[in-house]
């Protein structure tokens, strides 16, 4: 293969193939592609991270779904063009023609309800959100972006008042009750968003909140991608329900955090106080009590006891590291200030671990110098690439 951007991995047939199917013979071929071309490593891991953005229904297809689904994708590519293919593949145009295996672009909500449709405004298109640098409030009428961490109050009347880091002025936007919004929180970025019913949410780096101007109906709903804390307002007559690619949870009025990343193998439920409930297509729900975790993975629900003040202390600034792998630092760091690591000797990285509190200023290479004190490696920054390698 000659070099690729990220949009050429996603016209690949095997490429798609192997995310589809987690085929280990294709992932062995990826990883000796990339030994071999390691300049491709950052369009790779960009090309992953579209495709995951991807909600599919989490149940197992059968290969005859595999193969329908495939050879629809390829129509789209054909039909489309090798530079637009994508943005359809992941908005309407892919909604329709993929509709047909088995449902899978339904936002599963354990009913038969799609999802709201994606938002196209502007420059900003579903499925790239997360690329920009920008923080982005989303509306019926029109996409804002804003380059500070913000935190966002939905009014009375349902208009978005945004606060932004550093400005004395609030922006004021004027949205549609009858649709969802989405905040959209990119890499290196984090915000606050205060609902309607004043519930108060916290979203981490990389992820996307959808939620409405106004709770109407006998429920309350918000789906996400990514991570959040989030302290829901009592409501005995308004149930609350968040939605995940991979789960549901069923709120009883509570603080917990919730982490649904894509690309990790393991999403968490983390519960603070209350009660909740976690449910996917295949597990029955699992209730929590505070203190308590459940790791949500597509085949099973494990449960365990937990200090919850690990899982939840990113919202505000610091991160609890106990016997921590220094890779998961890494991961952890890399979301927060949309860092990429290149890492010599990952596999004697991966037997290193970190202990203590890790505060996360806005200063990152004090960060970095803390997370090197405490696990004997070196770094190197170059902009947003850092180079970790064993102290001699």
């Amino acid at each position: 293969m000659t070099e690729h951007e990220h949009i050429d991995f996603l016209h690949d047939k095997d490429f798609i193939t192997w995310r589809l199917t987690g085929d280990p013979s294709l992932e062995a071929d990826w990883k000796a592609f990339l030994a071999q071309h390691p300049a491709q490593q950052d369009a790779f891991e960009k090309a992953i991270r579209q495709f995951s953005r991807i909600r599919l229904n989490p149940e197992r297809l059968t290969e005859t779904e595999e193969k329908r689904l495939l050879r629809r994708i390829h129509a789209t590519i054909n039909k489309t063009g090798r530079r637009t293919y994508l943005l359809r593949f992941i908005g309407y145009a892919a909604a329709a023609c993929l509709l047909l295996a088995s449902g899978l672009f339904l936002y599963r909500q354990y009913g038969t309800a799609p999802a709201a449709p994606p938002v196209t405004t502007g420059n900003l298109l579903a499925g790239e959100e997360l690329d920009k640098e920008d923080i982005y409030l989303i509306t019926d009428s029109k996409a804002t972006a804003f380059t500070q961490d913000v935190q966002v109050q939905i009014d009375e009347k349902g208009a978005a008042i945004v606060q932004e880091a550093g400005k004395d002025t609030p922006t004021v936007i004027e949205t549609g009750k009858a649709v969802m919004n989405k905040l959209v929180v990119p890499y290196g970025k984090r915000s606050r968003l205060i609902l309607s019913d004043g519930s108060k949410v916290w979203v981490n780096s990389g992820s996307v909140l959808e939620f409405p101007s106004s709770f109407t109906g006998n429920s309350r709903r918000v789906s996400l991608t990514g991570e959040m804390f989030i302290d829901v307002a009592k409501d005995r007559n308004k149930p609350f329900y968040v939605h995940t690619p991979g789960f549901q949870v069923k709120v009883y009025g509570t603080q917990f955090n919730i982490s649904a990343y894509p690309d990790d193998r393991a999403q968490s439920v983390v519960l603070v106080s209350g009660k909740v409930g976690v449910k996917s297509a295949a597990n029955a729900e699992t209730y929590l009590q505070p203190n308590e975790m459940v790791l949500c993975s597509p085949d099973a629900m494990q449960k365990k006891q937990v200090d919850v003040t690990k899982y939840v202390s990113w919202k505000d600034g610091y991160i609890v590291m106990e016997q921590m792998p220094v890779t998961d630092v890494l991961k952890l760091l890399g979301r927060y200030y949309d860092f990429r690591f290149e890492i010599e000797e990952e596999e004697a990285l991966a037997s290193l671990t970190c202990d203590g509190k890790l505060y996360l200023s806005d200063n990152p290479d004090n960060v970095m110098q803390s997370v090197s004190a405490l696990s004997s490696v070196r770094y190197r920054r170059d902009g947003k690439t850092v180079y970790i390698r064993m102290n001699p």
